[in-house]
């Protein structure tokens, strides 16, 4: 944002003192300051009807000095935060080239979509807590994630290493302050980890003994079978001979 008081206190438009305005920057300061009165004008006219919001409906465009939504204010936004060049970006918000490479780069980062995949170890509950996860994050793999089964559901808590002079006796060794962030890597741990319960369970039944019951009933089955395919014995012949 332009810096609105200078150091010493003087108040700036723009980043700039009257004394460093350029012909372009007084244009604008005058049709700016036009606006503002009658955006007032607007507002104080009881026939106008309030906006919705509660703000103001229309903003100045430094560039055109015509006045524009705000749908309209935030294309314009990215396209100097994105498109246009640094040294427009830097006079539209009134830093310098460098602040203006940082606050292009801080939104690039920002937009940029970064992969992330979990996989899961399932563990014997302890508690609430039931596994380990390894986060890989753009190509960084960060072991020793907890999955934890919280009131509100599975999540994974950041690794931890003890350290006796915290609240708690653990110290996190991996900080997530984004929360879009935490919701991607939790959405991700979720179904990790329902996916590696499900492999267990499959590879443990495949590998599962028959139960006694099912062992016995298949033995007497094939007995029956065994029994049935015998010849009948000598003396039960001869006996049937003789009557």
């Amino acid at each position: 944002m332009p810096r609105r008081y200078g150091a010493d206190g003087t108040r700036l438009w723009n980043g700039k003192t009257p004394e460093e305005f350029t012909e372009a920057d007084a244009y604008r300061f005058m049709a700016e300051t036009e606006a503002v009165l009658q955006r007032k004008e607007l507002m104080d006219d009881p026939a106008q009807p309030a906006p919705a919001s509660g703000k103001e409906e229309f903003y100045l465009s430094k560039k055109d000095d015509v006045l524009l939504t705000p749908e309209q204010i935030a294309a314009e936004e990215r396209r100097w935060l994105f498109d246009a060049p640094i040294a427009e970006l830097a006079e539209v918000k009134g830093v310098s080239i460098d602040e203006a490479v940082k606050m292009r780069t801080d939104a690039v980062l920002q937009e940029a979509v970064v992969p992330i995949t979990v996989s899961v170890r399932p563990i014997e509950p302890q508690g609430k807590l039931i596994g380990f996860a390894s986060v890989n994050f753009g190509g960084v793999v960060i072991d020793d994630f907890k999955v934890v089964d919280g009131k509100n559901g599975i999540f994974l808590g950041a690794p931890s290493k003890p350290d006796p002079a915290s609240r708690t006796g653990y110290r996190a060794t991996v900080r997530i302050p984004d929360r879009a962030t935490q919701e991607r890597i939790n959405a991700a741990g979720v179904e990790a980890y329902h996916a590696a319960v499900e492999q267990l369970v499959a590879r443990a039944q495949a590998v599962r003994p028959a139960p006694i019951k099912e062992q016995m009933a298949e033995a007497v089955k094939q007995a029956g079978k065994e029994n049935a395919a015998r010849p009948a014995p000598a003396k039960a012949k001869e006996a049937h001979n003789d009557r």
